[in-house]
């Protein structure tokens, strides 16, 4: 007897929904452009749907408020970048690839996205300056995005490849450091090489981390 639940889950997206997915893509990539361009409070809508050509009014069909897109877009954001940083740091061999990784695909994704980074450095630092802390979907993104590599700093150490830090910790910087060479090359405008910046900063962490002269490896 054939399971109903799985022929609907198995059944290939009807028109609708695919129109549906398609017209919330491309709100959310204008969206993105438009809260880079001109942060939140400057910009509407109207913007929003004139950059996604559609009208005002199928943009309130998706979504209820400019408050809704711009969480939509953020969160749409960070799960891309949260899925591509797993993807790659479970692919190194090493836990120096690892880390390499970490960093080369942050940077490679700013550089990608310059406006959804004014976007996170936006959001990041109001949610920091209202509250002290990052909460809910940020805190959850940002634990999604340094998960991966934790795990990876946690078997290095336990291996004795690495000196004893705490994973979480260690994790944490590494997203701290990557954080800060791609705001030099995108908010300061920095005309060194991003491959030879993440390769530079790679070896420093890595050197950071390796253990004392004379420890036990």
């Amino acid at each position: 007897m054939t399971d109903k639940s799985s022929s609907a889950a198995s059944a290939p997206p009807s028109k609708e929904d695919v129109v549906t997915e398609f017209r919330r893509r491309s709100i959310i990539e204008a969206a993105r452009r438009v809260f880079g361009e001109r942060g939140f409070e400057q910009a509407t809508v109207e913007a929003i749907a004139e950059a996604s050509a559609v009208a005002k009014g199928t943009v309130y069909l998706y979504y209820p408020s400019k408050q809704a897109i711009y969480e939509a877009t953020f969160a749409a954001g960070m799960a891309e970048l949260g899925r591509l940083i797993l993807e790659r740091v479970e692919q190194a061999a090493t836990a120096r690839e690892a880390i390499q990784a970490f960093v080369a695909v942050r940077a490679e994704y700013f550089q990608q996205h310059p406006d959804f980074f004014r976007i996170y450095v936006a959001e990041f630092a109001r949610q920091v300056a209202a509250s002290g802390t990052l909460r809910g979907a940020s805190q959850q993104a940002l634990d999604r995005q340094t998960r991966a590599l934790k795990k990876v700093i946690a078997r290095a150490v336990a291996s004795g490849e690495i000196r004893p830090v705490d994973a979480g910790a260690a994790a944490l910087a590494v997203f701290d450091m990557s954080k800060g060479l791609v705001a030099r090359h995108l908010l300061i405008g920095s005309k060194a090489s991003a491959s030879r910046d993440i390769e530079f900063l790679t070896d420093l962490i890595w050197t950071g981390l390796q253990p004392a002269r004379g420890q036990k490896k």
